[in-house]
């Protein structure tokens, strides 16, 4: 079961890091200022960057409960602390600028900055995760 845990922990994580460069590329695209891609953009980053990075770090944390691994070591609590960082992101910038460009007005570049910051962040978990650094 743990191997299979695992397995699914990082190959989430795989696709929590394609999930944040296609929200990159939709901002990029003009997503700030098109509805319809307001609309695609909005619909990838709440199933496909926050539900699934919340469901990664269940599946993480259960792993590491698996595997007898203590919840303090310095990989699992820097991610768990820049993922905070995602979910302020998103609640405060990304989510009202979508919403704002659905409802018809035009978004800033808020949303260019939100979406950059949550990609460097999740690959800088991704990264964190991989290397398990050890202070």
């Amino acid at each position: 079961m743990e191997t299979g845990l695992i397995h699914l922990h990082k190959s989430l994580a795989h696709l929590l890091v394609l999930f944040a460069l296609l929200g990159m590329i939709l901002a990029v695209a003009g997503a700030s200022k098109k509805p319809n891609l307001a609309n695609i953009m909005m619909k990838n980053h709440k199933f496909g960057v926050l539900m699934l990075g919340r469901l990664i770090y269940v599946a993480g944390l259960a792993t590491a409960m698996m595997g007898g691994h203590s919840f303090l070591q310095p990989w699992v609590l820097a991610g768990l602390l820049f993922w905070g960082v995602v979910e302020v992101v998103a609640k405060r910038m990304i989510t009202p600028e979508l919403q704002g460009v659905v409802d018809g007005g035009v978004g800033s570049s808020k949303l260019m900055a939100g979406a950059a910051i949550e990609l460097v962040v999740i690959v800088l978990i991704y990264g964190l995760m991989q290397m398990r650094i050890a202070f």
